[in-house]
């Protein structure tokens, strides 16, 4: 009968083998990770609104025509949570705001946020300017707005704007 003999190195080594083999069996495992939620698309925020803004010399009117795609809407005036349009004449402006800016009533609607004022579809905003000279040729403002859906907003948009006015 032949006997090897281990010497007290490879003893240690089985030890240490047997026993990480033992703890990795009883060791708790992970759980599975649940699986992620479908991907939602984003709104094509660019393609939910547009606008035009023109200039009639003849009534000094400035107005604002508005097309918000269905599925979507903009805010207007009493509108507390986001942020209603609105159209500015600029301070360096060679014309000046005359007046009050004229808004579309919306309709007030229930939504996950709360009950807010909006527009949907086509809607025209108007302003009476007047000249501040007789050498006036360029009307300047801003028109701010926010489209949303009824799940979702899209930030606060601001566009310049700068009109010959004739």
């Amino acid at each position: 009968m032949r006997r090897t003999a281990l010497s007290v190195a490879a003893l240690a080594t089985l030890a240490l083998t047997a026993c990480k083999q033992d703890q990795a069996a009883t060791a708790p495992r992970e759980a599975p990770k649940p699986a992620a939620a479908p991907a939602q698309e984003m709104p094509d925020w660019k393609a939910a609104f547009s606008h035009e803004v023109g200039f009639d010399p003849t009534g000094k009117m400035v107005t604002v025509t508005v097309k918000v795609a269905p599925g979507f809407h903009a805010y207007t005036v009493g509108e507390t949570t986001g942020k209603p349009m609105q159209l500015t004449i600029a301070e360096d402006s060679e014309f000046a705001l005359e007046g009050d800016v004229k808004y579309p009533a919306g309709v007030a609607k229930d939504l996950p946020v709360g009950r807010s004022v909006i527009v949907e579809g086509t809607a025209e905003i108007s302003a009476q300017v007047a000249p501040k000279s007789e050498a006036a040729k360029t009307v300047k403002g801003a028109f701010r707005y926010q489209v949303c859906t009824d799940e979702a907003c899209d930030r606060p948009r601001t566009a310049p704007f700068s009109l010959p006015s004739s």
